[in-house]
């Protein structure tokens, strides 16, 4: 028997956290799961556990989910005695404990304090995973998932109705819009949709939306149908229904597809690019890109199936591992998190913080500047609870000052100037690398953390990278020929030809806006 405690070590109290047990053999140790332990709106049980919410993962339900929860932040658990090894963690505000420890024959007790890394809260930032599957067949259950969200520290979760294999709906939403946010504890659980191509296009994420955008997903792969209505006519419709658009998996996962994220962006659809996903970073593939020429695009990062694939260890990835940490102005509610990400305010992380302003700025602002060859001012923070290989600044993509992290430096800064020659864009970014055997992994973990950008133009003339401008024009020209004639693969499926003439339209305009810039 283990009695185990934790607590938040600046207030004393305990707090809900995860939890993973290892035995002495390697296994994982969970509680016996055959009893119906109740669990109410106001009454929970100490443990969270995998059969309070497996039911509502639809593909990932018979994943070996190894982790528990600790509702309250303390437990009695009948965990057999010998060598064990103890993990602990919460978020990424807070540094995990891995502790081996032998349990004897008699009762064990082990308090734990969580250190806070930084109380992102109290500096006006709220993190939450824009991009996760759950399925809300009725509102009963949504305090399930928002004691998880406390016990992962996450503030906002967008779970999103998809389709699937010839059109079977999954994760489907009792509600969309304000009738399907629930609230606890200043966490917020809310409706959203990924509307997808599996055969041309790729995956979308609607977030804030009033309604489901129909007809979900096209394409024969995903819903058995023709590749229309086209994505540009689904952001319009999530733009009027209220919602955020973005792009999931950074436009570049699925090499089989051209996907039409360098279209739509060059048409104004969207808003944000999932750029930190699987323990990789997407943003080199077109999100850098794009903002070279001229496309002003938020970072994000989301989860997507946050059980059921398996990239770390036994007990990752968790739901809010891949996250977006978005700047709030004023108490936290949804509509301004996604107000942020629309504005740019925000940066994505797989573990570390990342902090930017330029010339005093905030992500996401502009700056006038009234001639080349002028400078700005720069000040970046990245902090983690693993050690840092580096904090990057970036000018239009390009490293132009690096902090190098050296015996394992769990923070990095710079303050510089940096010098302007043409209009461009700032970010920062910070990455390392953690050793299997430093976290209880088997693979290594790969830290990502990557700001929006800041925007600093010269009197007036917007960002125009021409080597950027001609690669994402030939991109167009490929995709014009692969959705009509198909090359190697197999051409798009349309009706009529006038949907074949509206696709080549838009591709069209998206042409004549990169070869403006060439």
């Amino acid at each position: 028997m283990l009695r185990i405690r934790v607590s938040d070590a600046a207030t004393g109290q305990p707090i809900p956290c995860r939890l993973h047990i290892k035995l002495a053999d390697g296994s994982c140790w969970l509680p016996d799961e055959t009893g119906d332990a109740t669990y109410t709106e106001e009454e929970a049980p100490d443990l969270l556990l995998p059969s309070h919410f497996r039911r509502y993962l639809h593909i990932c339900e018979k994943y070996d989910i190894r982790s528990i929860h600790l509702n309250h932040g303390e437990a009695e658990l009948d965990v057999p005695a010998g060598k064990v090894t103890v993990h602990i963690a919460r978020g990424h505000e807070y540094v995990p404990i891995v502790e081996q420890f032998e349990i004897g024959r008699g009762p064990a007790s082990k308090e734990y304090c969580l250190e806070r890394l930084i109380d992102m809260p109290a500096r006006g930032w709220y993190s939450g995973d824009i991009h996760t599957h759950i399925s809300r067949p009725r509102p009963e259950d949504d305090h399930v998932w928002l004691r998880l969200m406390a016990a992962e520290d996450l503030h906002a979760v967008n779970s999103l109705i998809f389709k699937h294999n010839g059109g079977v709906i999954l994760a489907p939403q009792y509600a969309m819009g304000r009738g399907a946010e629930r609230s606890r504890g200043g966490r917020v659980f809310a409706s959203g949709e990924e509307f997808r191509d599996g055969n041309l296009y790729g995956h979308m994420i609607f977030a804030g939306i009033s309604r489901v955008i129909e007809p979900i997903s096209v394409g024969q792969m995903l819903a058995a149908s023709d590749n229309y209505p086209l994505f540009a006519t689904a952001c319009d419709e999530a733009h009027a229904a209220g919602g955020i658009v973005g792009w999931a998996h950074g436009g570049g996962v699925f090499n089989r597809l051209y996907e039409a994220l360098p279209i739509e962006a060059a048409l104004g659809k969207v808003d944000f690019v999932e750029v930190i996903q699987f323990n990789m970073f997407f943003g080199y593939h077109f999100w850098r890109q794009l903002i070279n020429c001229g496309i002003r695009l938020a970072a994000v990062g989301g989860s997507d199936f946050p059980f059921g694939v398996d990239m770390l260890a036994p007990w990752y990835p968790n739901l809010g591992l891949d996250r977006t940490y978005v700047q709030v102005d004023g108490d936290f509610t949804y509509a301004k998190w996604l107000d942020g990400i629309r504005a740019g305010r925000c940066f994505a992380t797989n573990g570390p913080v990342i902090f930017l302003t330029v010339n005093g700025r905030l992500l996401g602002s502009e700056i006038a500047l009234p001639s080349p060859g002028g400078g700005v001012t720069v000040e970046a923070r990245a902090l983690c609870a693993y050690p840092l290989d580096g904090l990057d600044i970036l000018r239009n993509g390009g490293v132009v000052a690096r902090v190098e992290g050296k015996g394992g430096q769990r923070e990095l800064a710079f303050t510089g100037r940096i010098r302007v020659d043409d209009s461009s864009w700032i970010a920062a970014y910070a990455h390392g690398k953690v050793a299997p055997e430093v976290y209880g992994g088997v693979k290594p973990w790969h830290l990502y953390a990557h700001t929006s950008p800041v925007y600093a133009l010269i009197a007036g003339k917007p960002i125009r990278v021409a080597t950027d401008m001609a690669s994402m024009a030939d991109y167009v020209r490929l995709c014009m020929v692969r959705y009509v004639d198909g090359g190697y693969y197999q051409p798009g499926r349309f009706s009529t030809k006038e949907q074949i003439e509206e696709l080549m339209a838009n591709c069209r305009k998206a042409l004549a806006y990169y070869e403006s810039g060439m």
